[in-house]
């Protein structure tokens, strides 16, 4: 393991963070200069600011040679570690306007925001002040395609080796195209296009009726299937119709592997109508919607009906977690319906969170083959997806994928069970917190909050919306002692 190199991309990674805090301080200023609670809040984000670019640049200089080699090991290393400290450093601001006051709490908002969950401990999000909530909305922006990718766009100085920071973190395993260059201009590109439709719904939204606060915060989230929002009715406290169903478009665009986004900005919609993945997401979705307006009777005419089931869906299914409706107390069907969506997830290549539906086709091809082994045990019969054969170390990495995934859910229920929580709180809190959702059911349902989990509870859930977000593999492969030998 280079060490120097994980700390020289680690303190990149501080000027990053330090450039990233302009924006809420700039916000504070504009909102937050009435009150000494709210003058503290500007302090803060200024100090950090200044602090974090220091400290980065004084590193830089002391570990400049660590940028000569980045390999596969240093590439996970640096992965986990720069989203833990990016944790760290954001919490900090909760902690120092006291709108937190402990490190457990600060830590899990933290966490939350970056990893793209949207659990709160917050009962009223209302008393964070504006500074304060637009870098919560904003964490969730910048880990939706990951500011690790960030960095690597604006660090030239990796060349090559900056692909493995690339490959490890890039939310779903995206697939980039292999002629470019440079990796660092694929990152760029990844930017452009997340800031490109980022753009486009923060139009939308204001145009809807939404402050332009309130439509920076809501599109941060939006894009980043975070869900995070400055009002704890979360969506429901915007009636208009076409405020939802443009968010409802964004969550859905979101939860789609952004390389057909590419395609199809480029003027080719084949990659898009083909692609086994997409079809079967856009399928899933669409399923999930009709049977949750036949088996759910909301008041409302009928496009109220189609827009609260279609928003629910959808938020759950690109694991966003944003709220219009209750969802904790429709029929039991729907409750399981939106319950397997949180294991589902969005696509390959998106930013939502979850198993994803390519693994989950994955799976049901490999079934599909093993079952038809038993009646002709010595056919060859290879896992395609569309016309591509899936090679065998991929299928069998999936498999170890589903069994770790499954192995940390049930981890995570059980600790939760043993926190004293019943079944069903239990296993949608595990489920929430791996698949990067934000609201379960029962206790910690859409109209509820993680604030009465005890402590222990509290930082278990906070590991598994990392291994959810990180996906795993870069953060068990860490607890192997063989990754730390030279």
């Amino acid at each position: 393991m280079n060490g120097r190199a994980v700390l020289f991309v680690l303190s990149y990674l501080l000027v990053v963070m330090g450039v990233c805090l302009l924006a809420p301080l700039a916000v504070s200023i504009i909102y937050d200069s009435q009150s000494p609670c709210e003058i503290m809040e500007i302090v803060a984000f200024a100090t950090l600011s200044v602090f974090s670019m220091a400290w980065g640049l004084i590193l830089l200089r002391v570990y400049k040679d660590g940028a000569e080699h980045v390999g596969r090991r240093e590439g996970f290393a640096i992965v986990t570690f720069a989203w833990v400290l990016a944790v760290v450093v954001g919490m900090l601001p909760y902690l120092i306007t006291g709108v937190c006051d402990n490190v457990t709490d600060a830590f899990f908002e933290s966490m939350s925001g970056f990893t793209t969950t949207g659990a709160t401990i917050f009962p009223k999000v209302e008393i964070v002040p504006h500074g304060l909530m637009f870098w919560r909305c904003m964490t969730q922006w910048l880990g939706g395609m990951g500011i690790v990718v960030l960095s690597v766009a604006l660090l030239p100085v990796l060349g090559v080796g900056g692909y493995r920071l690339l490959k490890a973190e890039t939310p779903g395993g995206v697939t980039f195209e292999p002629e470019k260059p440079r990796i660092t201009d694929t990152a760029k590109d990844l930017w452009k296009l997340y800031l490109g439709i980022s753009a486009a719904e923060l139009i939308l939204l204001k145009f809807s009726g939404m402050s332009l606060y309130d439509a920076f915060c809501h599109t941060f989230t939006t894009m980043s299937t975070g869900g995070f929002s400055p009002h704890t009715e979360s969506i429901a406290f915007f009636p208009s119709p076409l405020t939802q169903w443009i968010i409802i478009v964004f969550m859905f665009l979101a939860g789609t592997n952004f390389s057909l986004h590419a395609h199809f900005f480029r003027g080719r919609v084949k990659p898009l109508v083909e692609n086994p993945e997409y079809r079967l997401y856009a399928a899933i979705i669409l399923a999930c919607v009709v049977a949750g307006f036949i088996s759910v009777r909301s008041g409302g005419g009928i496009e109220e009906r189609i827009r609260d089931v279609a928003f629910q869906v959808v938020s759950i299914g690109t694991t966003t977690g944003y709220a219009t409706r209750d969802f904790d107390a429709w029929p039991q069907l729907m409750r399981l319906v939106l319950l397997v969506l949180m294991f589902v997830g969005g696509c390959m290549g998106s930013t939502g969170g979850g198993m994803k539906v390519a693994r989950m086709l994955i799976y049901a091809k490999a079934l599909g083959r093993e079952l038809h082994r038993l009646i002709f045990p010595r056919a060859v019969r290879p896992i395609r997806v569309g016309e591509k054969i899936i090679d065998a170390r991929i299928v069998t990495n999936i498999m170890a994928f589903g069994l770790f995934f499954m192995f940390s859910f049930v981890a995570g229920a059980l600790v939760m069970t043993l926190c004293g929580y019943d079944l069903v709180t239990s296993f949608s809190a595990s489920a929430a917190a791996l698949g990067n959702i934000g609201p379960g059911l029962a206790e910690v349902g859409p109209s509820r909050n993680w604030a009465h989990l005890p402590a222990i509870a509290k930082w278990v859930m906070s590991v598994l919306m990392l291994l959810g977000r990180l996906e795993l593999y870069s953060v068990l492969i860490l607890l192997t002692p063989w990754v730390w030998k030279r």
